[in-house]
């Protein structure tokens, strides 16, 4: 299942504003903020003060991010903190409870991640070493944010898009809500209440999970937050709502004139066929543990993320034209461990290489 080598690896050091300075270093030559259609530039500097006042930290590695990039910081502004574009792509991540695992401590985690192949030249493991916030490791395709992240703490969080609804009033990206939840909770409740206590710009869901056992789905949205537990010591998240209880909520409208931009969402048909492949992907997902029973296993768990069937692992093989989109990583974690496996392309022919706090 390993092979070490083929997966970069970059450390971040320093405060805040350093780290934003190593960033944008890297990021100088290969990165041009894009425009950010649909928002005014009321509204970005709306979703930076809220950024501002929920997370001051964040605001400081944006700051060294266009220092040390010598970017355009209107541009970049609008970029990290009021994009609004969604893909439901094929994401699937899924989280075993001991009691489920054939073998191994706390909670047994696996993840596909589907998105645009082109982003597999930014893809790489990011080893952050902050000295006044747990040490963490991150896999991302993204120029800044983590869609998998684990704390030294043994809290683990993964994001994967859920489909749109509109845009009423600023909110926070979840690239910032990764890095809060990953920086200052210890387990997957404190994070499900982190997350129900801001609002949102994008809809997100975040699997979290830790090293005492503690396991949940959070489906935000910019209208509210509901929170999943694990039904038979599973979850099964993938793009396609699945509710649980109400965690938050916000009025459509807040108080006091706040500017909100005016969205026109995507074509609802093509989100009506996201979340019908996401559906298909949960069913499957769900008939292969039952299957299982209590005797899942990291192994099983792969086999699992390397399935064509839905198809959960988009690869060439499973889309004939190749196609511009697929499984771009694979992952399973071991929070209890400290230990984080990635494939770095479909599960079916990419072996997992082994990562460690």
């Amino acid at each position: 299942m390993e092979q070490q080598g083929t997966i970069r690896e970059l450390p971040f050091t320093g405060s805040h504003f350093e780290r934003g300075l190593q960033r944008g270093e890297l990021l100088r030559e290969s990165f041009v903020a894009p425009p950010v259609p649909g928002v005014t530039a009321e509204f970005v500097q709306a979703c930076f003060d809220l950024t501002a006042r929920v997370y001051p930290p964040v605001i400081e590695e944006f700051e060294g991010i266009v220092r040390g990039g010598g970017f355009g910081r209107d541009a970049m502004m609008a970029y990290y903190f009021g994009r609004l574009e969604s893909q439901l792509g094929g994401c699937t991540m899924v989280a075993v409870a001991q009691q489920r695992r054939s073998s191994g401590l706390g909670p047994l985690v696996g993840r596909n991640y589907d998105w645009a192949i082109s982003d597999l030249r930014w893809c790489a493991l990011h080893r952050l070493e902050p000295p006044d916030a747990p040490r963490r490791i991150g896999y991302t395709h993204h120029w800044a944010g983590y869609p998998d992240c684990l704390n030294e703490r043994g809290l683990y969080v993964a994001i994967a898009s859920l489909p749109p609804v509109p845009v009423r009033a600023p909110g926070i990206q979840w690239s910032v809500l990764v890095d809060m939840i990953s920086e200052t909770c210890v387990s997957a409740d404190e994070g499900a209440e982190l997350c129900a206590r801001v609002r949102h710009l994008r809809s997100i869901s975040y699997l979290l999970a830790d090293g005492d056992g503690g396991m949940c789905a959070v489906e935000a949205t910019p209208e509210e937050v509901r929170c999943r537990m694990p039904r038979e010591g599973v979850l099964v998240v993938t793009n396609a709502p699945q509710r649980g209880r109400l965690a938050g909520k916000w009025e459509p409208e807040p108080p006091g004139g706040v500017p909100h931009p005016d969205i026109e969402l995507d074509s609802p048909g093509r989100h009506a066929r996201g979340i019908a492949r996401s559906d298909r992907r949960q069913r499957r997902a769900e008939e292969l543990l039952d299957a299982a029973g209590d005797g899942i296993s990291r192994e099983g768990l792969a086999a699992l993320l390397a399935d064509h069937a839905a198809p959960t692992c988009i690869c060439p093989e499973s889309r004939p034209d190749g196609g511009r989109w697929g499984t771009i990583w694979s992952g399973l974690c071991e929070p209890a461990a400290g230990e984080f496996l990635i494939a770095p392309g479909p599960p079916c022919s990419h072996p997992y290489e082994r990562f460690s706090l």
